[in-house]
């Protein structure tokens, strides 16, 4: 049996947003990338959740009335039981497949102001969604991605031309991307030259914004190269990146810059806040109207997908954190032959995974994180060559039998999703309980703060004042020894509540404007129960 890719739509608002004529172009296109992942070994089955008829031939209610997230999420879930596909496709913007909307876990109102998070994260979610319930929606186990058009555009090009790309892609060495775009506004060069060296390349490859940027000649060459790593700051409907220093934040990238040089099949991330909007150039809020979105102009040129973020990011300093991991880590995914869906829930998966085998929880700013990061693209595009698979051989005695190398490659990689869905579920179970600090904790807050703030930058340069505090507390399992036969291991028990560690979450958050660019800084520090600072943090808004 081949490899299964479900793509799902919304007929109607396809044809509310597009004339009959630039509706067969779509459908034309369609057609094609079907017939190429058909020659490929994959069954793309594209169906739109409000046809009748078309959900009726498999199985499952049609989506009536308005297609709001949660009913198709529920349609998607209904066609998983049914086809179990290996890859979920989420085919247009968020006027045709629209996103979750959910709660901001890190929202301040005198810092992070994002009071809530367009994502797709529920959509690759197994749980049903409940909004109430974050652990039905924090923790991805499917592979998905979504080709998105443009807002308020009914020019048909911005689909088809990215079905082109999904339609003609081929796999290559992975020495096809040994030389790299990878640049880092100048206040977080530290934690810049670490995730260029999880990548595995040398720290040289590193552009510094400034002096590096949209004006350099270094920086422009560099574009053509085909891989790209954005750590830089982002504003909204903003088609620029922006480097910084000190008060200056000279534009690191923009998509005028950009669309000229961008070769195809050209793999990024970005770290950037807002680095996965897609809005119409002709929103008159745009900064710069006409010019086209930066994920969209990757997308459009050729790039077989995107990984960014839809609101404020958080990003490390000196170290990778949150953003950092999840953009280096589906880039290093991939780089290794992933295809870029898979490589994009590794990341999200493993960044949870290293976190708890620290023996620590996912904080706010980690939520946030796992929510706001989306892939933009088909998630079933192999840009890196996978190793070839060795035919499965008869039984002693007989003739050599092969398998057929593409239901060979169907079955490891059901068998991949089958071990993520497991460590989903797994990782799922790990999320701690938080709850409001108690009084005595709260209480302790103001000297905490006073012991930090002395400590760290950010909070006097940001006005952040011991009154902005959110506490919480925060109750984690602690997975019990397996029980052992002689040398195997025949179960693992649950812990007893008795043995689940508890611990304290102090965040302090405060904003400033320099030059138009908003800037967000958060503390966090995690104390035991009786109030010993265990770690300290402090977050960068990008």
């Amino acid at each position: 049996m081949p490899s299964v890719k479900l793509s799902v739509t919304v007929r109607s608002s396809l044809e509310k947003k597009y004339n009959p004529a630039a509706l067969k172009k779509i459908d034309a296109a369609v057609k094609a990338w079907i017939a190429a992942d058909t020659a490929r070994g994959i069954q793309t089955i594209h169906v739109a959740v409000d046809d009748p008829a078309r959900m009726k031939q498999l199985g499952v209610p049609a989506v009536k009335g308005k297609a709001t997230a949660n009913k198709i999420k529920s349609a998607v879930d209904a066609l998983w039981a049914k086809l179990t596909p290996d890859y979920l496709v989420l085919f247009g913007g968020d006027d045709i497949v629209p996103y979750f909307v959910v709660t901001n876990p890190s929202f301040s109102p005198k810092g992070d102001d994002d009071p809530v998070v367009p994502t797709d994260n529920p959509y690759a979610c197994s749980s049903p969604f409940d909004a109430s319930k974050r652990k039905s929606y924090l923790v991805p186990d499917r592979v998905v991605g979504r080709i998105p058009d443009m807002l308020q555009d009914g020019d048909p090009v911005w689909l088809t031309d990215y079905l082109a790309t999904a339609t003609a892609w081929k796999s290559g060495p992975a020495s096809d991307y040994k030389n790299a775009y990878t640049i880092c506004a100048d206040p977080w060069k530290k934690a810049g030259v670490k995730c260029v060296e999880y990548l595995g390349k040398p720290a040289s490859l590193l552009l510094v914004a400034p002096p590096e940027g949209d004006a350099s000649a270094t920086a422009k060459n560099r574009l053509s190269s085909p891989l790209h790593m954005i750590k830089c700051h982002g504003s909204p409907l903003d088609p620029e990146f922006y480097g910084q220093k000190g008060q200056s934040y000279p534009v690191a990238l923009s998509s005028t810059t950009l669309k000229p040089r961008l070769k195809p099949r050209t793999l990024v991330a970005a770290m950037c806040c807002y680095g996965a909007q897609v809005y119409s150039p002709n929103d008159p809020a745009a900064t710069l109207p006409g010019e086209w979105p930066l994920a969209s102009t990757y997308l459009r040129k050729g790039a077989p997908g995107f990984a960014g973020s839809t609101m404020i990011a958080w990003v490390g300093i000196d170290e990778m954190v949150c953003a950092d991991w999840i953009a280096a880590g589906y880039l290093k995914a991939v780089l290794g032959g992933a295809s870029t869906g898979r490589g994009f829930l590794e990341s999200k998966q493993n960044y949870l995974n290293w976190i708890n085998q620290q023996g620590r929880a996912p904080d706010r700013a980690d939520e946030k994180t796992l929510i706001e990061f989306i892939l933009l693209g088909d998630p079933a595009v192999h840009p890196v060559t996978v190793p070839e698979h060795a035919p499965a051989m008869a039984k002693p005695g007989a003739a050599a039998a092969a398998v057929p190398a593409t239901a060979l490659i169907a079955q490891e990689r059901h068998q991949r999703r089958m071990v993520r869905a497991q460590m989903g579920h797994q990782i799922r179970e790990l999320l701690p309980v938080r709850s409001a600090a108690p009084p005595a904790a709260v209480a302790r807050a103001s000297k905490v703060f006073a012991a930090v703030s002395a400590q760290v930058k950010g909070p006097k340069d940001f006005g952040i004042k011991a009154s902005s505090l959110r506490a919480d507390e925060l109750e984690t399992k602690i997975p019990a020894a397996p029980a052992m036969a002689g040398r195997r291991i025949t179960r693992v028990a649950a812990a007893p509540s008795n043995r689940n560690r508890k611990s304290i979450e102090y965040y302090w958050s405060g904003r400033r404007f320099q030059k138009g660019q908003k800037q967000v800084r958060m503390v966090k520090v995690e104390t035991d129960p009786k109030g010993n600072v265990l770690r300290t943090l402090v977050l960068h808004s990008s």
